[in-house]
């Protein structure tokens, strides 16, 4: 056995077993970092190991049957002993050792000062709480009628605004800690959950008219009460009472967690109502609008409606009723239409800054409002004021992420996204649009552990589904994406968002028959028009033009037109594209500053050219960002073969048209696609539709395979 261990070293194996593991994790960890640099698909550094694993015996028994020589490699067997050099090769191997195990470890010193992979889990629950960082729950109604909710909330809301202003301070947002009302979690596992070190907590005892407010700080690390404080109160002004017992906790706040001397109480000039009804209605409205679904906001508009009405100068009301109606205008809640919800947005923002020009709220909500009307350069100044004001307002981060997205600051856009959710991991609406950044970032994992946070606090809620769903498609998981959405569906059959998405993932699976058969215009009008069945395609852009308010059906009304050709077809596409123009010019859409590439086709073929190239200027400033942020996902990189294609360079477009089918996506209608066409005289070009039909339908048969696992009896 000695004599067997000896050979061993003589030949060298031993060395070179060494050696093959300590460059083999080099190269595993190198295939680590360069999978998501290089976009490259996530098995790639699973396979590089399983390679490396094999191929660590054949090496072995390589280093013992052969050897290396001044002639080259012979069998061992044929090697004078007398004339080996095997020495001198085991010395080489030592310092090649040496070299790459100095290599290993500055790897290992730059992992644990910088952290390790691009896919980090950042989300609060893992975090051990940063420093002065606090959550304020909602505080609980001891009283014996149970009257004092309205209330509870109230001071809850009013100290951690408070709070929210202090620079030294990361307070958790409304949303997130509001969401643990009732919650019989340990106080520990809340404040892990939310990723702070501080919680404060108390109660509210109504008896006659005297109240009892108690509060306490709590150690989340250990659980130990920090400071705890009784208040007696008589409750003759409920509102009085909530800003001075707000300002003696702010103090105490400040010298337990902040290492501040106590300051004397600032009295609180608040701007709210004295009219407990409109508060209460104020409050409820509040809390239905955190749902983010329409029919809780349909709901808080009329709460916040019914608290303006009983009194006309509380500002609060105005603020959250404007925010309501903004967030009605978006496609997920309903869509409003702008010309009803316009008049009353600016009417309710001016006259709320008007009564209370230092509201945080009526500051960021008016960034808002000038978000939505594309005035990005006032959304921007507005929004920073709020956030200079309250650095811990969580919503006014994302709102300004949105005018970092329009000035092609795409880093700075997920910065801002990543605060927001740091400071409000609860929030539904933050949670889904950082989801929908991540997985644009081709950080799938990071998306797929946010949306399943978000239906493990809201099972079954559209938001979750309808980030899952985003997910999914925009990484060409069509399969999976259909079978997401017959369960949205099923959950909210009168959703009319998802059923949309139920008819177009089937269409994306190439289920043509099955997706007709759900119903939505949009899908059915493009089957007819695709299949040649134009006078079903007609009827439905017919009766959809003759509505109050067409909107999209503009533009799919132009591509009726354009392929019916002739000069009264022209006609007809050319009226309706100067029709959508004044219409994006009446609601002062700064259209010939982005980029509408099927808009930009359309002006080519009606040869009006005067915005085509601001339009190509704006796509080519945000495509060229996009490139080196790496933020393009499957989905938008067909866009980018789209715009390539518009801007004349066929051969770039072709490689980017191959690079797009590379990564999995597909598309149902790419045979018909009126700028994809341009490559139809391309050699590579039937390449390319035969290997999307081959995506769709395996994409179909995942679909299917998974409708019959739902369908499969059970086992006896």
């Amino acid at each position: 056995m000695s004599s067997f261990l000896e050979e061993l070293k003589r030949r060298n194996v031993v060395k070179v077993g060494l050696a093959y593991a300590v460059v083999s994790w080099l190269l595993i960890q190198a295939a680590g970092v360069l999978e998501p640099a290089l976009l490259l698909p996530d098995w790639v550094d699973r396979v590089v190991t399983v390679l490396l694993l094999i191929g660590f015996p054949i090496v072995l028994i390589f280093a013992w049957a052969f050897e290396l020589t001044p002639e080259g490699i012979k069998r061992e067997s044929e090697v004078d002993r007398s004339q080996s050099i095997t020495p001198q090769t085991g010395k080489k191997l030592e310092h090649m050792t040496i070299a790459a195990l100095a290599v290993a470890v500055i790897l290992l010193g730059v992992n644990q000062f910088m952290g390790s992979g691009d896919e980090k889990d950042d989300s609060p629950e893992n975090a051990s709480g940063l420093p002065n960082s606090i959550a304020v729950l909602p505080f609980e109604d001891f009283s014996e009628d149970k009257d004092q909710d309205y209330f509870s909330r109230g001071i809850s809301e009013e100290i951690l605004n408070l709070l929210a202003k202090t620079n030294a301070l990361r307070v958790a947002a409304r949303t997130s800690s509001f969401a643990f009302a009732g919650s019989e979690l340990d106080i520990r596992e809340i404040g892990k959950k939310l990723g702070v070190e501080t919680v404060l907590e108390g109660s509210i005892r109504k008896s006659g008219s005297t109240l009892r407010i108690t509060a306490q700080l709590i150690n989340v690390e250990n659980g130990y009460h920090m400071w705890s404080e009784t208040y007696d109160r008589n409750y003759a002004d409920i509102f009085k009472i909530q800003d001075e017992i707000s300002g003696h906790i702010l103090s105490a706040m400040k010298v337990h967690l902040l290492g501040e001397a106590e300051a004397p109480v600032e009295k609180h000039a608040s701007e709210r109502t004295a009219n407990l009804d409109a508060y209460d209605a104020y409050l409820i409205g509040k809390e239905r609008m955190s749902n983010r679904t329409q029919e809780d906001l349909e709901a808080a508009r009329k709460k916040f409606e019914a608290a303006i009405a009983l009194d006309p100068n509380f500002a609060p009301a105005r603020v959250e009723l404007a925010h309501a109606l903004l967030l009605l205008e978006d496609w997920k809640y309903g869509r409003l239409p702008r010309e009803e919800t316009e008049p009353v947005i600016a009417e309710q923002l001016a006259r709320a800054v008007e009564l209370d020009p230092d509201s945080v709220e009526g500051i960021a909500v008016t960034g808002l409002y000038h978000l939505q009307r594309y005035r990005f350069e006032e959304a921007e100044e507005w929004l920073g004021r709020a956030i200079t004001i309250n650095p811990n307002y969580a919503e006014a981060y994302l709102w300004r992420s949105e005018t970092a997205y329009e000035q092609q600051r795409y880093l700075d856009m997920l910065a801002d996204k990543e605060k927001a959710y740091s400071l409000d991991p609860m929030s539904l609406e933050i949670s889904a649009q950082l989801a929908f950044d991540y997985r644009s970032f081709w950080r799938p994992r990071d998306a797929e552990r946010i949306i399943e946070r978000m239906f493990e606090l809201h099972p079954g809620h559209p938001l979750a589904y309808n980030a899952a769903l985003s997910n999914l498609s925009a990484h060409g998981r069509n399969g999976e994406a259909a079978l997401l959405a017959d369960e949205a569906r099923e959950d909210h059959p009168d959703n009319d968002n998802f059923k949309s998405w139920q008819a177009w993932m089937l269409a994306y699976v190439g289920l043509f028959d099955e997706a007709e058969a759900v119903g939505d215009d949009e899908v059915s009008y493009w089957l007819a028009l695709y299949s040649g069945r134009k006078e079903t395609a007609k009827s439905i852009i017919d009766r959809r033009l003759a509505e109050e308010r067409p909107r999209e059906w503009l533009s799919h009304a132009r591509e009726f037109y354009q392929r019916e050709g002739g000069a009264e077809g022209m006609a007809r596409f050319k009226q309706l594209l100067e029709t959508q123009i004044a219409k994006m010019d009446e609601n002062e859409v700064p259209w010939r500053e982005e980029c509408y590439l099927y808009m930009i086709n359309d002006l080519m073929i009606a040869d009006m050219q005067d915005s085509i190239p601001g339009m190509m200027a704006k796509c080519s400033r945000q495509y060229e960002e996009r490139l080196k942020a790496q933020y393009l996902c499957p989905c938008s990189w067909f866009n980018l073969v789209a715009f390539t294609i518009l801007d004349g360079r066929t051969e770039d477009a072709v490689q980017r048209a191959d690079e797009w089918l590379s990564n999995g996506d597909s598309n149902p209608f790419l045979h018909e696609d009126t700028i994809f066409s341009h490559l139809s005289d391309q050699p590579e070009y039937p390449e390319f539709l035969a290997r999307n039909q081959e995506q769709i339908e395996r994409q179909q048969r995942i679909y299917l395979a998974g409708k019959k696992a739902q369908t499969k009896p059970a086992g006896p």
